[in-house]
């Protein structure tokens, strides 16, 4: 069985990592499966195919497509697919009538844009919709024109193998003596302003807070990409030595770095989940875009972290969200518990996999008959 993934590569890395989550879980299942991944160029950010080869993926290359060759092109990126996966990037599907013996399968955002006026009629056809959130997070009302088409998943999850704070900090050569924040720049997905006020809040808190109770604090840096233009927007000459930097690194080594923080700034909602259920303590400052605010706001609401929206970002906001979670430990591990709560307990990417395997071998069934 052929699946191929269609991440959504005009935002953060997240749409990427969750499929790269469900490819290790349907090979888990059947190690038969073939998984490929498809790039949309016109919509692509640069970090996100880094991030896609970084999983081991040579991905097909989706151009800009007009009427004279849009058959020959979907056919030479899907043609091959028992079941095709977009992950935030339905407004592919019309293609799939260049390739109609693929089956696909659609995992949204909330809120799913404007479903009564826009998108339900692509979403009519589909086989299935996977609905990959905590049940903190309601799904909109609009969603029961595709009822019988969904299944609730819950977060994708694959963490098993992910070492303990310890071990994750003696894996990454972490430095000792102090606490480590955590922060995955990402050539800052929810807009450069937006990025640009977290950055310098994070590095200022972080400063302020070394100069005071905590001089061994370390901060960390990844998935950065211009270290000159990261020194420019903080005004230095060189990072010191308590800053580390480091590029696009493979999901496995990302997770090793939130299993090993003291703190996670948590802007997305892969990173979210992923710190919620490894039992990192995290500063929400979900990016301002529906999908990241609402899980933000309920995770905050339901006080499993300190959640500061865009406007409410500054150092001094972010240092006082910092001794909340330093300076006070019972509380803080009654977050993680809260947290951990919150983004557990459901099917889970598992449940994905089956489904997606499901629906494939009905697929192959249907077009060999």
């Amino acid at each position: 069985m052929k699946v191929i993934m269609l991440p959504c590569v005009e935002g953060g890395i997240g749409h990427v990592s969750r499929t790269a989550t469900l490819a290790r879980a349907l090979k888990r299942a059947d190690a038969s499966v073939e998984v490929e991944y498809v790039i949309d160029m016109v919509r692509l950010r640069p970090p996100n195919i880094e991030m896609t080869m970084q999983m081991g993926y040579q991905p097909r290359l989706l151009p800009a497509i007009s009427r004279r060759d849009r058959d020959a092109i979907a056919r030479a990126c899907f043609g091959d697919a028992d079941v095709i996966v977009d992950d935030t990037a339905r407004y592919l599907l019309p293609l799939r009538a260049c390739v109609p013996r693929a089956a696909w399968v659609s995992i949204p955002i909330p809120p799913v844009g404007d479903e009564l006026f826009g998108d339900w009629p692509m979403m009519k056809q589909m086989d299935a919709i996977i609905w990959a959130y905590s049940p903190v997070v309601a799904m909109p009302e609009e969603l029961s024109l595709v009822e019988d088409l969904i299944v609730k998943t819950g977060p994708f999850l694959d963490l098993a193998s992910v070492p303990d704070r310890e071990q994750a900090r003696a894996s990454l050569g972490a430095e000792a003596g102090g606490p480590m924040i955590l922060y995955a720049v990402r050539n800052f997905p929810f807009t450069r302003e937006f990025g640009t006020r977290v950055l310098r809040s994070v590095f200022g808190a972080a400063e302020r807070l070394r100069q005071g109770s905590h001089p061994g604090l370390r901060l960390h840096l990844i998935a950065t990409h211009d270290r000159a233009e990261l020194r420019s927007l903080l005004g230095l000459d060189a990072f010191p030595d308590w800053v580390r930097l480091e590029g696009v690194v493979p999901q496995a080594e990302a997770l090793r770095h939130i299993s090993a923080a003291d703190i996670v700034l948590a802007e997305g909602t892969s990173t979210m989940h992923e710190a919620a259920a490894l039992g990192t303590p995290m500063v929400l400052v979900p990016g301002p875009i529906s999908e990241t605010r609402l899980l933000g706001e309920a995770l905050g609401r339901h006080q499993a972290a300190p959640c500061l929206l865009p406007d409410a970002v500054t150092p001094e906001a972010m240092e006082a969200a910092f001794r909340e979670i330093l300076d006070q430990p019972e509380a803080t591990r009654d977050r993680i518990a809260q947290a951990r709560s919150l983004v557990t307990g459901g099917g889970g990417v598992e449940a994905a996999a089956r489904l997606v395997l499901e629906i494939g071998a009905k697929r192959r069934a249907t077009t060999r008959a």
